[in-house]
């Protein structure tokens, strides 16, 4: 069962912070060196020096920003308890505008094995760790984790845009990536009500956010240990989510190509053979024309079959690889479920990566073993201009294969999925008060 809370949210103050953009910041974790140079720049009160805080002593930092921040009154809080609708609109590619709807509001946290929330990819401990210092620091929910419900018939998103149709935004602001954010503070009983009854009997899959939800939980779990287990109401037995219909037509996932640094040296002749082994290979030349059809091919060939695109350095051929028979990967993953195995990143990782270049899983969660990225062109200009030996190019993953893996309680590969686009860090942060209580079901 899924327990939703309206909560009162810290909001940049429109009195003191009058153009939005400069402040907010995509989540820390999609945050590159550079951008977070230009994001520090950009304001003095960017989010991105609470959450990604470059000081020696970061932590301490961040809580002292923090709470200047909100003594200057740069931070306000609203005055009720609310649920934010969020319509999250922006361009692809081909410059078809495209709009996601989804609102903001608490959920209590609940250990996975309860199977209420669940995950869908694995997590790192150094991240974990960050996240949950930065946590005990603020005393907030910086950001909130993207997660995913099921609805074919979508009331909650038709409830929540009804109400809003014709109301001015509490928000409206412009996101780097050419976007416009419009988040409405939804405070009526009447429609929150509601909303809490349509997500009590709902699951969750944590879309984006793994590493934050596992910090809130360790954070709720470190107050307990202090404070003993209390009611359970208390405010920081929840976490803030952004919730997205899985149905929902502006969800959006892209594919993260994978670029491999080093493995062991493999005469041409012999890695050619390997892959033969196992896979059909369609080669393009690498000329510009041979790119376009090459990554024509990987796109179109998806319905029909599960592909992987391959560029080596110095080899002159681009190269589709279609596995020849399921029974390989059967061998090498006996013990994961029909869904996980035949996900292109498990044929990736476990029969290429590690049987066919003899990397070890070990030595693939190493720093900077593999540089995960999203832009194919960028991938594969890298092998022929930076110190990589090889660049792989995946399909994004079906929304119905990530909920059948979750279903059978397993986990994706690390960076198997990127919902696009991120949502905004500072449009609305979770404040905990250990002594507050929070309602999180209709009053009788």
């Amino acid at each position: 069962m899924i327990h939703i809370a309206p909560f009162r949210g810290l909001l940049y103050n429109p009195a003191k912070i009058r153009d939005l953009s400069r402040v907010v910041a995509p989540p820390y974790d999609v945050i590159s060196p550079e951008e977070q140079e230009k994001l520090y720049k950009k304001s003095p009160h960017n989010i991105v020096h609470l959450t990604l805080n470059r000081e020696p002593n970061p932590y301490e930092e961040v809580a002292r920003l923090f709470e200047q921040w909100q003594a200057d009154g740069v931070f306000i809080h609203s005055d009720r308890p609310a649920i934010y609708f969020l319509s999250h609109r922006f361009p692809l590619n081909d410059g078809e505008e495209i709009e996601r709807l989804g609102f903001i509001a608490l959920t209590r946290i609940e250990e996975f094995s309860k199977g209420a929330i669940r995950p869908h990819e694995s997590t790192m401990e150094a991240p974990k760790k960050d996240r949950f210092q930065i946590l005990r620091a603020c005393k907030a929910n910086l950001s909130p984790i993207f997660s995913l419900y099921s609805q074919p018939k979508p009331i909650i998103t038709q409830m929540l845009s009804e109400h809003v149709s014709g109301i001015t935004p509490t928000i409206q602001v412009k996101d780097p990536g050419k976007g416009m954010c419009l988040l409405w503070q939804i405070t009526d009983d009447e429609i929150i009500r509601p909303v809490q009854h349509q997500m009590a009997d709902q699951s969750i899959l944590i879309a984006d956010g793994h590493h934050r939800y596992e910090a809130a939980l360790n954070y709720r779990n470190h107050l307990r240990a202090e404070r003993g287990s209390g009611s359970g109401q208390e405010a920081f037995n929840y976490v803030m989510m952004y919730f997205v219909n899985m149905t929902e037509k502006g969800l959006v996932i892209l594919p993260t190509h994978r670029l491999v640094r080093d493995f062991p040296k493999i005469p041409f002749q012999k890695l050619d053979e390997a892959l033969q082994r196992f896979f059909y290979l369609e080669p393009y030349p690498k000329t510009p024309d041979g790119r376009r059809w090459f990554l024509r091919a990987l796109k179109g060939g998806r319905k029909k079959h599960h592909l992987i695109g391959a560029s080596f350095k110095k080899d002159p051929r681009y190269l589709i690889l279609r596995l020849k028979n399921k029974r390989s990967m059967q061998r090498l993953a006996k013990n994961m479920s029909t869904p996980l195995r035949e996900l292109d990143t498990t044929t990736l990782h476990l029969l290429i990566l590690e049987h066919v270049l003899g990397l070890s899983p070990e030595v693939q969660v190493k720093e900077d073993a593999i540089r995960y990225l999203h832009e194919e062109e960028e991938a594969l200009k890298a092998v022929d201009r930076e110190d990589y030996k090889a660049a792989f190019l995946l399909n994004p993953p079906r929304p119905e294969e990530i909920v059948a893996i979750s279903q059978q309680g397993e986990k994706m590969p690390q960076k198997s999925t990127y919902f696009y686009p991120k949502t905004l860090t500072g449009l609305v942060i979770n404040k905990i008060d250990p002594n507050e209580e929070i309602q999180d079901g209709p009053n009788p």
